[in-house]
């Protein structure tokens, strides 16, 4: 037995989604602590100074950790969650399209495109899964929408957890579907960290496929409320 489980996109530092025409006006310049054009030291580790009013690209291949300035070379998968909100907000204050609002449209434009990259980076680092299928893609080993999980076991207990969710009609019906489901997501997390720390990538994947499923469950089992 296999199931076809359907992957979100690659993840991208800039969405295409978006325009990042009032971009090319502007050079690229990696992060760095100093303003590039008044030397000044940066509010953050985003290229908007907010002293001689410049605001820069972001290099398209920038780490989304580093964007951050969060360790990822013993553990990527590990991150300290309230360190990561706390950064985005002072980095949102800083490239916010309201803050260069005065300064001309161009700037403003370029500082929608700065604080969208940002975003993005941080709603990838935020949450288990986006953050694992990030690794894995700059890993070599991104998911795909045709990756298979060859585990007839799991698949069947993910197919009747669904049915009790389905069937329940209160919370109070489907807490025990919950509550197992959430031991499995916390086990399949701890996999991950240890397979990740071990750069065990073709493991990890499959890891993730599963907590693919878990989530799907727990966002299911959310709607019951």
């Amino acid at each position: 037995m296999s199931f076809r489980l359907v992957l979100s996109t690659p993840h991208r530092l800039f969405p295409q989604r978006l325009s990042l025409s009032s971009f090319k006006a502007f050079s690229t310049h990696r992060l760095t602590t100093n303003c590039p054009s008044c030397s000044n030291k940066l509010p953050t580790s985003v290229p908007a100074c907010p002293n001689c009013w410049n605001i820069w690209n972001i290099p398209p291949d920038t780490s989304y950790h580093d964007i951050f300035a969060l360790p990822k070379d013993s553990n990527p998968f590990v991150i300290d969650t309230t360190v990561l909100k706390q950064r985005f907000r002072q980095m949102q204050a800083a490239c916010h399209p309201d803050t260069w609002a005065s300064k001309g449209q161009d700037k403003q434009d370029a500082a929608q495109a700065l604080s969208s990259a940002v975003n993005h980076a941080y709603q990838t680092l935020l949450q288990p899964m986006p953050r694992i299928e990030y690794i894995l893609s700059t890993n070599g080993s991104p998911m795909e929408e045709t990756d298979k999980l060859e585990d007839d076991d799991f698949l069947m207990n993910i197919m009747m957890a669904r049915e009790e969710l389905e069937n329940a009609e209160t919370r109070e019906e489907a807490e025990s579907v919950i509550q197992e489901n959430q031991a499995l997501i916390d086990d399949t997390l701890l996999e991950i960290e240890r397979l990740v720390a071990q750069q065990r990538w073709p493991e990890a994947k499959q890891a993730g496929i599963r907590l693919k499923y878990l989530d799907g469950i727990r966002k299911a089992a959310m709607e019951k409320q």
